[in-house]
């Protein structure tokens, strides 16, 4: 059974609807962390980048310039909001798509970077999404993770497993395990950073 209609259906009506109304206050708090994460990408002028899941573009502005920038998300909303940002700064390095991260239409081997800024705890099947964001990066590439999860090898309390229950159909998990959704998908951990804001991380991924 196919799940995409139904899973975009339900993330569409939160992220076009309530969601955007306090998103902008959330990613306020966290943007100097934001920045410091990003940083560590080392970004080289000619890279191609993705970010999927790029929501109001809040990355966008510490990306340098001479870096092309592919961000897609589902929702028309916040993509709209992104473009505003785009426009407002000038950003002419950037191209925004509406585009399901779990089927990016993208061939193999298509960028150097990719970002994954609190994504994998959103997307409705992160071990798709992270699998589709492998394919389209080239060998050598690079994904920065910045998220939160809980510790492997522990299991959520039934509140929270009912908490997760319907968040993440509406807005993010609270009950998702890293070194799961990155088992066996071809990459290899470089360098993991324990970030200011508590339970988030910052991963750096290389494949291959």
């Amino acid at each position: 059974m196919n799940l995409n209609p139904l899973k975009n259906a339900i993330k569409l009506l939160s992220y076009n609807t309530f969601i955007p109304v306090f998103y902008e206050p959330l990613m306020f708090l966290i943007r100097k962390e934001r920045q410091r994460a990003l940083n560590l990408l080392d970004l080289k002028p000619g890279d191609n980048l993705l970010i999927p899941g790029v929501g109001m573009g809040h990355d966008l502005p510490y990306i340098p310039s001479s870096v092309h920038v592919e961000g897609i998300d589902l929702s028309d909303v916040m993509l709209s909001a992104a473009t505003l940002r785009v426009k407002g700064l000038h950003l002419d390095n950037v191209d925004l798509n509406v585009m399901d991260a779990e089927m990016l239409k993208y061939p193999d081997d298509s960028f150097d970077k990719a970002v994954l800024i609190l994504f994998l705890s959103v997307a409705f099947n992160p071990r798709k999404v992270f699998s589709e964001v492998v394919r389209v990066l080239k060998p050598g590439g690079v994904i920065l993770v910045y998220d939160h999860f809980i510790k492997a090898g522990s299991l959520p309390s039934p509140v929270l497993k009912a908490v997760d229950l319907v968040m993440k159909l509406t807005f993010t998990s609270v009950a998702r395990v890293f070194e799961e959704i990155i088992e066996g998908q071809g990459v290899s951990v470089v360098r993991e950073v324990l970030s200011r804001v508590p339970g988030f991380k910052i991963y750096l991924l290389r494949k291959g």
